[in-house]
């Protein structure tokens, strides 16, 4: 038997408890300053809070906007909406994650379990829920996107079909105006989601990547990407991978580093990354060989998680140089290799039980 079935349900359901009780201690806690923690990205909660009161009027994104409209209505709540995005994170998220992956909450449904405390367990998602910062927003937004996505292509009516297929074309672009390179990458997918995969496919489509990537390089289509990139201050406590995009002969090899330490995060330069290594990164790293290994499994609904993978990935990996902010970035990476484990799991657990039933 399996390291991981032989943990009971009795025990992962405590586990889960324990967590949102300690959660939300420590977020009480942290909200009444009885202790402090370093948050990056402050000031973004600061303008997104004077732009939602009319101090500010340049909206850098939708998410302001969205604000300000709920603060005409006289809704708008910092507190309130730092509290909905506990609730949000604790039950809403992790629902949907399972959901995502196929699976319900019932008796003996272990994999359910396993996924809610792995949502639970990831600490960047939770950092950001104490003040109005977009981030879970926009995880939420883009969990529903995948959702409509998953009832669109797994749709018995071609116009019940074409009218989600339509739904999430519209859930890209409002993505787009979260994120612009999170929402392309979610549109590009819903274009190419047809695309088979397997092994051999995977490593042709590796070479024939690199070997794009390499030439858009070369004519200088990242140039914008790439000059944002080098606007990271190198000296910022060693928190910049430091590599120079300029020259398009170095290009992969340091796009493979970027993916190297960003995305699997092997660049650590303090205690906090090892944590994150261990907690957030090596979960993934093993779900990302598992799905790799069992592709024959994809159906049109992975393969479009997979493919905004790449898509996603390809931009911040290449336009992002600040560790903190890769922490940031990849979450939506991370989240679309969760659900693609749990799913094939789930897929491989119901051929074997037919399999089962037919012996």
């Amino acid at each position: 038997m399996r390291l991981y079935e032989r943990v009971s349900n009795k025990a992962l359901f405590l586990c889960i408890s324990a967590l949102i009780f300690i959660k939300i201690i420590f977020y009480f806690l942290l909200k009444s300053n009885y202790i402090s923690l370093g948050l990056g990205g402050g000031n973004d909660s600061e303008y997104y809070h004077d732009y939602a009161l009319g101090y500010v009027n340049i909206a850098v994104n939708i998410w302001p906007v969205i604000l300000r409209f709920f603060n005409d209505l006289g809704f708008y709540s910092r507190e309130s909406i730092s509290y909905f995005f506990l609730f949000l994170n604790l039950f809403i998220i992790p629902i949907l994650m399972a959901r995502l992956s196929g699976l319900k909450f019932q008796y003996k449904q272990k994999y359910y379990l396993y996924i809610f405390l792995l949502c639970l367990i990831y600490p960047t998602l939770f950092l950001y829920t104490f003040d109005i910062y977009r981030d879970v927003f926009m995880v939420l937004s883009f969990l529903i996107g995948c959702l409509i996505v998953k009832k669109s292509l797994t749709s018995p009516s071609f116009t019940h079909f074409l009218f989600l297929y339509l739904l999430a074309i519209l859930m890209g672009f409002f993505l787009l105006a979260l994120r612009p390179y999170l929402g392309y990458a979610f549109l590009l997918a819903l274009v190419l989601w047809k695309i088979k995969l397997n092994k051999n496919r995977i490593y042709l489509f590796s070479f024939l990547y690199f070997l794009t990537l390499f030439f858009v390089s070369y004519i200088g289509l990242f140039e914008n990407l790439t000059e944002y990139r080098s606007s990271f201050d190198e000296s910022e406590g060693g928190s910049t991978l430091g590599l120079d995009f300029s020259n398009p002969v170095m290009f992969i090899p340091n796009f493979i580093l970027s993916i190297l330490g960003q995305l699997f995060g092997l660049y650590i330069v303090n205690p906090l990354a090892i944590i994150l290594f261990f907690i957030e990164t090596l979960p993934f790293i093993f779900m990302f060989f598992y799905i790799v290994k069992n592709i024959k499994y994809a159906d049109s609904f992975i393969r479009f998680l997979i493919i905004f993978f790449v898509l996603y990935a390809s931009v911040w990996l290449i336009g992002n140089d600040n560790l903190g902010t890769a922490i940031r970035l990849r979450l939506y990476n991370y989240l679309a290799i969760y659900i693609c484990f749990f799913y094939i799991l789930k897929i491989k657990s119901d051929l074997k039980a037919v399999k089962v039933v037919k012996t």
